[in-house]
């Protein structure tokens, strides 16, 4: 039996919220053990694993090199009016480290949670809330719309990019054409999810979504053995942050 998308959102945000409240490197490093073990567990290829620490890479070079000449202590060595110490490049690793659990948290809910699976059961629990139940299932509804569209605005980058290179306009040279290429790229690609958006709540309308909660029928909310071993890890896993 799998773990099903509520335990594994329960799981991600259990490793984030660990990964806040640790103070030691050792539970920071387990956190990024354990979020890379459970993505190997739910089918996620290794290349994809190694694709998301590259992509936080540059920030987390930023906070390391912030880190290293902001804090007093033991000097290495300077540049101009900038010294970098030894305890500000212990901090900057750590909170580097603390960046990449986040980052796989956040991987293990944009690739493994089903969003319509996670919000099924906040759905149907809002309609024994009475009005405050209307507001849990238009954040569920929220929710569950930022999460099913994230893959298609990375997807529509990607074609943005191309469709940018098919008409020649190139991503090369200095730091100035760059950014102007890039506000083009973003600009392109938010006025297409915005239009997608207008296309979505429209059909949420038409459909009647306001009223869904309260008269649809969900099925009744199981839990496997392996979502309850999920969660009993997630439960571990924030005693550890809390502990440290």
């Amino acid at each position: 039996m799998r773990a099903g998308s509520l335990s594994r959102f329960i799981f991600a945000v259990s490793v984030a919220a660990a990964s806040v409240m640790a103070t030691d490197s050792i539970t920071i490093l387990l956190m990024i053990t354990v979020a890379i073990a459970a993505l190997l567990v739910w089918g996620k290829d290794p290349k994809s694993v190694i694709r998301v620490a590259r992509l936080v890479v540059w920030l987390i070079a930023f906070i390391f090199v912030l880190h290293l000449f902001s804090h007093p202590g033991q000097r290495l060595f300077s540049i101009l009016f900038l010294t970098a110490t030894l305890e500000g490049a212990r901090t900057g690793l750590f909170y580097g480290a603390k960046l990449v659990a986040f980052a796989y948290a956040a991987y293990i809910i944009l690739l493994t949670v089903d969003p319509f699976e996670l919000t099924r059961p906040l759905e149907r629990a809002a309609r024994y809330f009475g009005p405050t139940g209307r507001l849990i299932s238009s954040f569920a509804l929220s929710f569950s719309l930022a999460l099913r569209f994230l893959p298609d605005l990375s997807r529509e980058s990607r074609m943005t990019r191309l469709a940018f290179r098919t008409r020649g306009v190139g991503f090369d040279g200095g730091m100035v054409k760059r950014a102007r290429v890039a506000v083009q790229l973003v600009g392109t690609v938010f006025v297409n999810a915005f239009k997608r958006a207008e296309s979505t709540s429209m059909a949420l309308s038409v459909k009647g979504y306001a009223t869904r909660y309260a008269k649809a029928t969900f099925p009744p909310l199981r839990l496997s053995a392996a979502s309850m071993f999920v969660v009993l890890i997630s439960v571990m896993i924030l005693g550890l942050g809390w502990r440290s």
